[in-house]
């Protein structure tokens, strides 16, 4: 201990000290707070001034970890003797020297034990936060939130007056104390939700009322029975949303999710609707909600509010930004995936239906799905085959989740629509697809659903014709290229494979891992390479690994691509409105 307090003076005098603190700090294994104890005590001594010492660290040094350091006087904070303001100060730098860092404000915790220490610290703090107003920097409500575990009746009065200051950012800071103080007292906690209420009222700062809203929801998740009032000021300013006060209301549906109670949770709702597609943080925060929100058994909620967010924002965000609520309803892929997927292609929405793809995009060879058939009760004639063409439509390119879809729909089909499927798995799906949709079809002969049987055993007969035909028409010498051409075709498709190839490598990960260093093998069945250790070289052979992946690429994009592509489009959009 008196080794590491040389070295700690010695480094305060030699300009190393950060360097120390940074080394000693990863250094402390047990954990046992001994750096802090030393520091604390050395400068209540009077060796030196830990808190200029501090002022004069900043986050552009490479020779010690800026938040390792930080951390430190965080640790001492609460043990020093030092003046309010040359704390204050301190505090500020540090906090505004992490910038954007997600720690940057970790120091106002160990700053308010400080100020509780003593009770003149949160006054002399207050003092100076109002005499001087900071517009970079809050001290305010460090000053009332500290003071208030002090005397709770004193600090929390004087945050209530000052909600009614002249000052805007006076204003925002005592609103945000208020929110942050633990009340013991009930009827003062009231005496702040009417204050804030009645502020609100005559406020129209995207700020201020994003603060009123956070600093109300602590209130009401503290007394349950000031509920009614925050709805009042919701109700009031049904028709603000300014994006702070909007990216508010997807916090606290985020962070207090499962505490806060229907009514307000639906009011947030409504409120997030209105997001900006830019917003991404934002769109994030509602993200991670409406996951909790589906765990929850709240789907249909998740539904609405998805399909009024994006009627709201035009469709212009794209349905991955929701990839946490995407992920939580494939664990339940019998029953919300398949009935938001019927949902959506019943809805005649063409943005929606695309929407369905986004759902699946991740499955590149696709996922067995089925339509919900709670939908299908009601519905027009002729309900089935307009699902099974938006099915073809839009699952065309994952074949395995098109013909899955259909498959569902095959038991309540009536007779007049299941020869309409029957032709649209021939074409364009069995004929594009002989590999997967055949031996999807030949699992359905041994099917106990009659119809499917049927199905199954008329398109089969069906594509037998067909190849038959094929087989005939390839034997016609006149419709088969000559040999000049197809090597004049080779040879341009080995050009564009060519460049393809060389702009995939400028691009790929692996080469810029292996800073650009190719082997190129010769012969032989495996890799050579050499390991040198100082002046000696070994040589180290490494046998070829087989590394393969298939995939299957609908024949007719080559046959017929633009009558495909004319199908597939009418598919999509037919009997849409929107």
């Amino acid at each position: 201990m008196d080794d590491l307090k040389e070295k700690i003076i010695k480094a305060t005098k030699d300009g190393t000290f950060f360097e120390l603190i940074s080394k000693e700090y990863y250094q402390d294994h047990k954990n046992d707070k001994l750096l802090p104890s030393i520091l604390s005590k050395l400068h209540n001594e009077g060796i030196f001034d830990l808190v200029q010492i501090f002022r004069r660290l900043d986050n552009s040094q490479e020779k010690h970890n800026f938040f390792s350091v930080r951390q430190v006087f965080g640790d001492v904070l609460p043990q020093i003797n030092a003046p309010v303001e040359s704390v204050a100060d301190s505090v500020k730098h540090l906090t505004l020297e992490a910038e954007t860092d997600g720690a940057a404000y970790w120091l106002l915790g160990p700053f308010q034990e400080y100020c509780k220490k003593d009770s003149k610290r949160p006054k002399q703090l207050l003092d100076i936060s109002l005499t001087d107003i900071d517009e970079s920097f809050d001290h305010l409500s460090v000053a009332l939130i500290s003071g208030a575990q002090l005397n709770e009746s004193l600090y929390a009065k004087k945050a209530i007056d000052l909600v009614t200051h002249s000052n805007e950012l006076v204003r925002q800071r005592a609103t945000f104390a208020l929110g942050r103080i633990q009340y013991i007292d009930q009827i003062l906690a009231k005496d702040a939700v009417l204050t804030i209420k009645q502020a609100s009222k005559n406020n129209s700062s995207d700020l201020l009322l994003a603060t009123s809203m956070n600093a109300l929801s602590s209130l009401v998740l503290q007394e349950p029975s000031l509920e009614c009032h925050f709805v009042d000021v919701l109700e009031d300013q049904k028709d603000f949303f300014g994006e702070r006060y909007v990216h508010t209301s997807a916090e606290i549906l985020f962070q207090e999710g499962g505490k806060i109670t229907e009514r307000i949770e639906s009011y947030l709702l409504d409120i997030c609707c209105h997001t900006k597609p830019e917003n991404k943080g934002t769109i994030d925060k509602i993200d991670y909600a409406l996951a909790r929100l589906v765990k929850s058994g709240k789907f249909n909620t998740c539904v609405s509010f998805l399909e009024k967010f994006f009627s709201k924002c035009r469709y212009e965000a794209p349905m991955k930004y929701f990839d946490s609520f995407i992920r939580e309803i494939h664990q339940h892929k019998e029953n919300y995936l398949s009935s938001l997927v019927t949902r959506w292609l019943l809805s005649k929405n063409v943005k929606l239906g695309k929407y369905c793809t986004h759902l699946l995009k991740n499955s590149d060879e696709g996922i067995c799905l089925s339509f919900d058939k709670t939908y299908l009760t009601n519905q027009e004639k002729g309900v089935y085959l307009f699902l099974a063409r938006k099915a073809c439509g839009w699952f065309f390119v994952q074949p395995k989740t098109a013909i899955s879809l259909i498959e569902s729909l095959l038991d309540d089909a009536p007779d007049k629509e299941l020869k309409d499927i029957q032709h649209l798995v021939f074409n364009p799906l069995l004929i594009s697809y002989p590999g997967s949709i055949y031996k999807h079809l030949e699992g359905l002969r041994i099917s106990e659903n009659a119809k499917a049987l049927r199905l199954a055993e008329d398109v089969l007969v069906q594509f037998g014709s067909y190849q038959k035909a094929l087989k005939a028409a390839s034997g016609i010498h006149e419709l088969r290229p000559s040999e000049q051409d197809r090597h004049t075709y080779w040879k341009h498709h080995q050009r564009i494979m060519d460049t393809s190839m060389k702009q995939a490598r400028s691009k790929s990960v692996f080469s810029s891992l292996l800073f650009g260093n190719e082997s190129v093998l010769l012969y032989g069945n495996k890799s050579i390479h050499y390991i040198h250790h100082g002046d000696e070289k070994n040589r180290q052979e490494i046998p070829l690994q087989e590394l393969s992946h298939s995939f299957e690429i609908a024949s007719m994009h080559n046959l017929d691509p633009h009558s495909l592509e004319n199908m597939i489009r009418q598919f999509r959009v037919e009997g849409c409105h929107s």
